[in-house]
């Protein structure tokens, strides 16, 4: 059966986001066009525009993907009492999905292929910064976050700039080149736990309350 002969109840619009999904996923933005979506849902070249209405229309749902997806990274990782270990294995996490997920992680932040003024874009967007910005704060001793309170806004926007930052570097292969030997295959596993150790040091242990 051809693909087109499946479409059916809003089935061409799902398979048109996945297909844009899976071009973005083996090329990026780079190799990315409405007609090659069409081409691989098996559809006319004008279907993706009338679904759509732009090349932007059609991203900005597999960006919300992505954004998902990056959830999902963070929400493999575990809370457990101590804050540096969590920090920092969100932190990696976060990295891993950008290494994992390079077309998707570079389309996230493009605001001029991303619809932010999709009424869904917030509350995808912000679930794993958020998430990753918590555990910044709590490592940094704020356990109650008031994103109306500047000092707590501008503790997690430096946290996730820095970790966004690391991200594009070990993405774009340069942050092998400060560490001798390391290879791009193991450095996820082998430097970068380390570096993580370094931004974020074990803490030390609570004082004991004076009797």
């Amino acid at each position: 059966m051809s693909p087109r002969a499946t479409y059916h109840h809003g089935d061409l619009r799902a398979a048109l986001i996945d297909a844009a999904d899976q071009l973005i996923a083996e090329g990026g933005i780079e190799t990315f066009s409405l007609r090659a979506a069409a081409q691989r849902a098996g559809v006319s070249p004008a279907a993706p525009a009338h679904h759509f209405g732009s090349v932007k229309g059609l991203l900005t749902q597999v960006a919300l993907l992505a954004y998902a997806r990056a959830g999902d990274y963070l929400d493999s990782v575990h809370d457990t009492p101590d804050p540096a270990h969590n920090v920092r294995a969100l932190s990696l996490a976060f990295v891993r999905f950008a290494v994992e997920n390079p077309g998707h992680f570079r389309l996230m932040f493009r605001g001029d292929l991303v619809d932010r003024d999709d009424p869904r874009y917030r509350e995808f967007s912000h679930r794993p910064g958020l998430r990753l910005g918590r555990a910044v704060a709590t490592y940094h001793g704020h356990r109650h976050i008031d994103m109306n309170r500047f000092e707590d806004a501008a503790e997690m926007l430096g946290g996730i700039a820095a970790m966004h930052g690391l991200a594009y570097l070990v993405l774009e292969g340069k942050a092998l080149r400060f560490f001798k030997g390391a290879q791009a295959e193991s450095f996820l596993t082998d430097e970068l736990p380390r570096v993580l150790e370094q931004i974020y040091p074990a803490l030390p242990p609570p004082a004991l309350p004076v009797l």
